[in-house]
């Protein structure tokens, strides 16, 4: 079970003040009237040693002495000559006595001479006879003379003054705990309240919740280094776990990116086998027919045929040589600052006559455009693998559409074909290596490997561009954009 500090400290001290207070009240009711019997008794004593030496050392009368000695003590003197009669008390005596009661109230021989001492006087503390008093009998001898003495005290007055004293000290008692109750617990909460703060933030902290700060109260203490410590220990924590989390999500990227590169890894070797194995067979079987001299064959045809599948390997090898040195940056990118509207108007006039002999309606527009930071050979490659990507897949009678144009910072050059749209789980998919949607992957004459749209992706990363294909309602748009150089430059 939870216990605020801020209780338990009350508790704790409120606790202690009562166990002191009862100490205090029982010390006071047990033994203060002990304790102060105790101290008159070491006065009379005092007295009487005073009284003596003076009788001894001075010519004084002693009654003289005896006044000059009293009249600063509360007590009651008494003294007797060696026939022990009074001679002296300095108590005032009623007018109306009890004659039962001896008129002194005190009889010398009641107790006997040895009681009265020169050296050691005799203490006697209660005689309920007598008023209730402590007494001290002593004997004082001078010269030829011997004289008795009885001082005399009221314990009644003592028990009185005590009780007076006692009840005082227990309502001062009383109302000193009660205000030390409002001020320990007042004192505790501001004790309690920055401990409460840091605790506050501990739990925030515990729940990787670091927008909490502790107060430090500008305080030189324990707590005021704790506040400042837990706010270091939250600000480095977020820190490592800002750390933790970029390199967890890069890890994960990178997990997921040397997957995907081993995906393709896979399917590019299956791709690169499946494209060479017509060939190598076409090559192994007419090589084969034309080793063993076999009669009737065209051998002109074969060979051409051989020459042709070379060339065509040839070219599928310095495609995928030039693609791996782009992807692992060992082909250094040439920029120029060039025009790209008008490297894209020479690119569609060059294949004007592979559209006119399909038949197909062509279209180019151009804005004003800023010039670019880009390699001319590759742009020029992606933009054709574009176009020829239409021309490939446009029918007779439809159309394409070039077009150029700046809506920001960025140059856009889009190919539009009439024609089927590309199914949307294959939009991504396009632009891998050897991916056709030709599913056959049958390859002729008018059919490339796969690998167009693959080189468009490679060379669009390398110059840190864009690059897409958007399902338009007659047709499809493929576009790819680069950053405009400013007029300035």
């Amino acid at each position: 079970m939870f216990k605020s500090i801020k209780v338990r400290l009350t508790v704790t001290i409120c606790g202690i003040l009562l166990v002191v207070f009862t100490i205090q009240m029982a010390a006071n009711f047990l033994l203060a009237e002990r304790y102060y019997v105790y101290q008159k008794t070491r006065m009379m004593k005092e007295v009487n040693k005073q009284i003596i030496n003076l009788a001894n050392t001075t010519d004084e009368n002693i009654v003289v002495i005896i006044r000059s000695l009293v009249i600063n003590n509360n007590l009651e003197i008494l003294l007797a000559d060696e026939n022990l009669e009074l001679i002296y008390s300095n108590r005032i005596m009623p007018a109306n006595p009890d004659p039962r009661i001896n008129g002194n109230e005190f009889d010398f021989e009641k107790y006997p001479k040895s009681y009265y001492k020169t050296s050691e006087p005799t203490i006697i503390k209660t005689d309920l006879r007598d008023g209730d008093r402590i007494r001290l009998l002593s004997k004082i001898e001078r010269e030829d003379k011997t004289y008795y003495l009885v001082i005399r005290l009221s314990v009644k007055s003592i028990s009185a003054d005590m009780k007076s004293t006692n009840l005082f000290i227990l309502y001062i008692s009383t109302f000193a705990i009660a205000a030390g109750v409002f001020m320990v617990y007042f004192i505790s909460k501001q004790f309690a309240r920055p401990i409460e703060n840091i605790n506050k933030v501990a739990v925030h902290i515990s729940n990787l919740d670091f927008s909490v700060r502790a107060n430090e109260f500008q305080r030189r203490d324990e707590i005021g280094s704790l506040a400042v410590n837990i706010n270091k220990m939250s600000d480095r924590l977020e820190e490592n776990i800002v750390s933790l989390k970029e390199a967890n999500k890069k890890l994960k990227y990178d997990i997921k990116y040397m997957s995907k590169i081993d995906e393709q890894r896979v399917e590019f070797i299956a791709n690169v086998s499946h494209e060479l194995k017509t060939p190598l067979a076409i090559l192994s079987g007419y090589t084969e027919m034309l080793n063993n001299d076999v009669p009737g064959i065209d051998k002109t045809f074969y060979y051409e045929t051989i020459l042709d599948e070379t060339s065509k390997m040839d070219v599928l090898i310095k495609n995928l040589l030039n693609l791996s040195n782009m992807e692992n940056m060992l082909t250094n990118i040439n920029p120029e600052e060039i025009d790209i509207s008008k490297l894209a108007e020479q690119i569609y006039r060059k294949s004007v006559i592979l559209m006119d002999n399909k038949e197909i309606i062509s279209e180019f527009c151009s804005a004003v455009c800023n010039k670019a930071l880009v390699d001319p050979l590759y742009i020029e490659e992606a933009i054709n693998n574009y176009l020829s990507n239409a021309i490939f897949y446009t029918q007779k009678g439809h159309k394409i559409k070039m077009k150029v144009e700046q809506p920001g910072d960025d140059i856009v050059i889009s190919v539009f074909n009439e024609g089927i749209n590309i199914e949307e789980a294959n939009l991504e998919k396009i632009w891998n290596s050897f991916y056709r949607e030709d599913k056959s992957r049958t390859r002729t004459s008018q059919n490339n490997v796969g690998l167009g749209l693959y080189i468009v992706r490679t060379i669009m990363n390398a110059h840190q561009g864009k690059y897409g294909v958007i399902n338009k309602k007659d047709g499809v748009e493929f576009w790819l954009s680069v950053k405009s150089l400013s007029i300035d430059n």
